[in-house]
């Protein structure tokens, strides 16, 4: 089967995910090809050669990058070819269920058959910084998600559903003022020289060439900016002053990023996600708990097995109050049950 991975990225999380999933499909005997998009190159692509193709993209504000829609709609998609959607996002709210509306009109329109759509959890680039104990068990959800996702397209199981009419209004209200947000925001952009280093690596990476300087050597910006945050979450001096995000206290640096090989390795204890935890991330709960039954009903176990994953030790006591946070809304029957077969499977190799 030859598979097309097309995707854009923005601090690289989506770009993680496509080299977890093309090793993956490669493990299945699937030929697949890589593309990212650049956004100043929107070059039409040749898809005849290709069975299915495979579209990955962060979510900005309910609704994918304009960017990456951009892309999609210079596209001519032959009719009947299968497509499958693989996104992430920092939130798992329903609000992102209808995120890929707009892609799914051109794609209806191209009469291109979309049975599948994913929705994987990475941190975010903007808001807060997300705890590495947080991304450890986020990564694990994502293994199986994973799994999930890779037997399904193989064996034509769609699980794609309509999107609640809610769902799609909030695309509709939030995605187009998204989609100008960056270009307003440029003119708020500022870079403490104090600060930076002249390292230049904002310029080199700017997906839009959206950032430069002049004669002086004062930093200046174009208006085609799409928030992507790679300017300011990576800079190593931390020196980028993101605008009217900045007033709402937005601000993330990780100047290095997130080391996801170094978590990818860390032991999984105590679980982040619990049934006490509150605020934020009680949305995730319900996230997990679906990632967990699905994978229970496919594979009938718990532990992923998968060489492309850094191994990494499982506790007894994370599988116990993961299950916990799983089976919140059950009885206690059923949570004993379930925990009766997920220590099994998990401490048995099953």
């Amino acid at each position: 089967m030859k598979c097309l991975l097309l995707y854009y990225t923005g601090t690289f999380n989506t770009r993680y995910i496509t080299q977890k999933v093309k090793m993956r499909f490669e493990e299945e005997g699937w030929d697949i090809t890589t593309y990212e998009i650049n956004p100043l190159n929107n070059e039409r692509l040749d898809f005849s050669p290709y069975d299915i193709v495979g579209l990955g993209c962060p979510i900005y504000g309910f609704a994918a990058p304009y960017a990456f829609l951009k892309f999609i709609r210079a596209q001519k998609f032959p009719a009947g070819l299968r497509v499958f959607i693989y996104k992430n996002s920092g939130e798992t709210y329903h609000a992102n269920d209808a995120s890929s509306k707009y892609v799914l009109r051109k794609l209806r329109h191209d009469k291109v058959v979309v049975e599948n759509e994913y929705h994987f959890v990475m941190p975010y680039n903007i808001h807060f910084p997300f705890e590495d104990h947080c991304i450890r068990e986020m990564l694990e959800m994502d293994k199986k998600l994973l799994e999930i996702m890779v037997y399904e397209v193989i064996n034509r199981m769609p699980n794609f559903k309509p999107y609640a009419r809610w769902a799609r209004f909030a695309v509709t209200t939030v995605a187009r003022p998204q989609y100008i947000g960056g270009d307003v925001n440029s003119f708020l952009y500022h870079v403490d020289t104090n600060k930076c280093t002249d390292c230049g690596l904002c310029i080199k990476r700017c997906p839009t060439q959206n950032i430069y300087k002049d004669e002086k050597g004062e930093f200046h910006f174009h208006h085609n900016c799409l928030m992507c945050m790679r300017c300011s979450f990576f800079c190593p001096a931390d020196a980028f002053d993101i605008g009217f995000l900045e007033d709402w206290g937005w601000h993330v640096n990780k100047k290095g990023g997130y080391n996801y090989k170094k978590i990818e390795q860390m032991p999984l204890d105590a679980p982040f996600v619990t049934n006490d935890i509150k605020g934020f991330f009680t949305c995730y709960c319900e996230k997990y708990e679906t990632i967990n039954k699905r994978y229970r009903e496919i594979f009938n176990k718990d532990r992923v097995e998968n060489a492309n994953w850094a191994p990494s030790p499982v506790s007894e006591h994370w599988v116990e109050e993961n299950l916990k946070v799983t089976a919140r809304k059950h009885s206690d029957r059923r949570y004993k049950e379930a925990k009766a077969f997920y220590v099994d499977s998990l401490f048995s190799g099953k």
